[in-house]
């Protein structure tokens, strides 16, 4: 039977603006095309999950418009367990994405959207938990104590502490931080728990850092591609299945680079429903 996992994170409406030419100050910027579709942290990496063959829990929020029982559905269709997604009386805010022509993407989000928090009314338990997520409530810390494994993303805005045995960063989250930095900066937030941190770089070497060693890990692959959107989520999925398959850090960093390769590969040729989105209505 495979792991159980408990995915708590942001399902998101995405507005991706395909640019002509990268974003600059002051710039007139031509725009493509404009799509909208599912998005967030909680919905890559439990897609990724899901399609390595566990069983997703998914700890979230939707509106109650059209946009929020839609998704809600859809979900429900790809295989999520919803139980936990709260529903909200109100409209569904898109975050908006800007994406060049070389991949990179600018996110803008309201901060009513970013500050949208997490809760349950009991603790729920699975095999893992993985966590993407400032604002926690108690429930949801207490069933984070009991799981046997919890990876989280590193909460950049006001967070709630939560127990974790790994922490995932960016790199670029932390401009002209040592690595001893951010470990402390980690263990602030994930506590005494805390065994390994792992910073991404893009297309460069990973980082793995336990407070004493330092390990780098280089991709085996690098994916040219029109569309970076999802993929550290997606690789933060990767991570967590191989963990729960017994690999150490090491390993576990250098096959969730393989599986984010190749979904990379898949999504840019069109192999995976419902990630190119539908065409907006007109502004």
């Amino acid at each position: 039977m495979p792991a159980s996992v408990a995915v708590i994170g942001h399902i998101n409406h995405d507005r991706v603006w395909r640019l002509q030419e990268p974003l600059r100050s002051g710039a007139r910027i031509v725009w493509t095309g404009r799509t909208v579709r599912l998005g967030g942290g909680g919905y890559y990496t439990g897609r990724m999950l899901l399609g390595l063959g566990h069983p997703v829990e998914l700890v979230s929020s939707l509106m109650t418009d059209a946009h929020g029982l839609a998704a809600l559905e859809r979900l429900k269709e790809m295989g999520f367990r919803t139980e936990h997604v709260r529903l909200t009386e109100g409209q569904t805010e898109f975050a908006e994405i800007f994406l060049d022509p070389a991949g990179e993407r600018t996110i803008l989000g309201s901060t009513r959207r970013i500050a949208r928090d997490f809760s349950l009314a009991e603790p729920i338990t699975a095999d893992a938990f993985y966590v993407n997520g400032a604002r926690l409530s108690d429930t949801l810390l207490r069933s984070l104590e009991a799981a046997p494994l919890v990876v989280s993303q590193f909460p950049l805005r006001d967070p709630t502490p939560r127990p974790a045995d790994v922490v995932v960063a960016s790199r670029a989250d932390f401009p002209g931080r040592t690595l001893a930095d951010i470990w402390s900066a980690a263990v602030g937030v994930a506590g005494a728990r805390l065994k390994d941190l792992m910073l991404t770089d893009g297309p460069n070497a990973m980082t793995l850092f336990d407070g004493r060693a330092e390990t780098r890990i280089s991709l085996k692959e690098l994916v040219v591609t029109a569309d970076t959107i999802g993929a550290g989520d997606s690789f933060s999925g990767a991570v967590l299945h191989e963990l729960l398959n017994g690999a150490s850090m090491q390993d576990a960093a250098s096959a969730a680079g393989e599986y984010t390769a190749d979904w990379l590969r898949r999504r840019d040729a069109g192999e995976l429903d419902g990630l190119d989105g539908s065409p907006d209505a007109p502004a």
